[in-house]
């Protein structure tokens, strides 16, 4: 009996079964572990940011409980100053707020923390050096590897710089439905009626945002790639332009108005109608003298969005006529301007 095929049979099944093994190795380790050490590692993050929450609200009371409150302040104790003087103790030496301390004890790379309401996104934000500023697209806020990555900011939009725009990435992570996943649910113009707010904290200022555009952009500077990661302008006209820009490129006309005095906040992810495009929400800031009231009934599915060149490549239409901000303003086309 020739035993040679039979030695060979062995080893084919041996290599089979190892090759068998080291696949499920992988498939548990793709969708079981990982996942499971991303989303651990963001709980984690989440109990502190609350603790920390905590703790410098009983802080807050303390310090309140302990002040002796004069009788009659003087005539230079403003009641702006007495308010300044309370606000104050919601700071460290550092003018961070104290709800972070905990957060950065862990990572001093925090930035932040961003609330998107009717989303699972409820994550904190990073920021690495422009040396390496895309430190975090696979890395958690412990600095541990992990496919899904942290939200993290743009390297030019530097907080302590009151950058105009603020940019966030983060993976569309579909597989799980996490990290910035749930934004492509502003694809659905009821969404947005129900959830026209962001909520953005950075570690120095508390700040809730209106969205004013939802776009589909194209992320291939060779193919007329329109800026919407723009983090500084030369003026305030350089700022209206950008903020036309983006809104004519919303798949909604979106009833909040804009002038150039506002702070932006872009949210970007991938998205998945061509290759390399990108699903980006941009808000502007909520205004000191302003409610968070909007008439979301306004809002209406924009009939002449100004797409990429590709996306009439491949689906068809007509790329609409496009004037410049100032030659859209003069002829009453823009709604959305309030001069200041």
């Amino acid at each position: 009996m020739n035993k040679k095929p039979q030695k060979f049979n062995n080893y084919i099944r041996c290599f089979s079964a190892v090759i068998f093994v080291l696949c499920l190795l992988y498939i548990g380790n793709e969708l079981l572990l990982q996942p499971y050490l991303s989303k651990r590692a963001v709980n984690e993050a989440r109990d502190l940011y609350a603790a920390g929450k905590e703790d410098a609200s009983t802080a807050n009371e303390t310090t309140a409980d302990n002040t002796i409150t004069p009788m009659l302040p003087s005539d230079t104790d403003t009641a702006d100053n007495l308010e300044i003087a309370s606000s104050d103790e919601l700071y460290d030496n550092e003018g961070r707020l104290l709800e972070f301390t905990q957060l950065l004890a862990l990572n001093q790379d925090v930035k932040g923390w961003l609330t998107v309401s009717g989303t699972n996104i409820d994550n904190p934000v990073l920021q690495s050096g422009k040396e390496d500023p895309e430190y975090y697209l696979y890395r958690n806020i412990n600095k541990d590897n992990d496919k899904a990555g942290s939200l993290f900011l743009n390297a030019d939009s530097i907080l302590t710089e009151n950058a105009k725009n603020l940019v966030i990435y983060g993976h569309n992570m579909k597989s799980t439905n996490n990290m910035f996943h749930q934004l492509l649910r502003y694809d659905n113009l009821s969404f947005y009626k129900e959830n026209p707010y962001i909520n953005f904290d950075s570690i120095y200022t508390k700040g809730q945002w209106k969205i004013i555009a939802v776009i589909k952009a194209d992320a291939d500077t060779d193919n007329n790639f329109f800026n919407f990661i723009k983090t500084s302008f030369t003026d305030d006209e350089d700022f209206l332009e950008y903020i036309y820009e983006l809104r004519i490129r919303s798949i909604y006309n979106i009833p909040v108005d804009a002038n150039e005095k506002d702070e932006l906040l872009t949210l970007v992810t991938c998205s998945y109608e061509m290759d390399n495009y990108r699903t980006v929400v941009v808000a502007r800031k909520l205004r000191d003298t302003e409610t968070l009231a909007i008439d979301v009934q306004k809002a209406v599915v924009n009939p002449l969005t100004l797409y990429p060149n590709s996306w009439y490549t491949y689906y068809g239409g007509t790329k609409p006529v496009i004037l410049s901000f100032k030659e859209a303003l003069e002829a009453g086309k823009i709604q959305w301007y309030t001069h200041k």
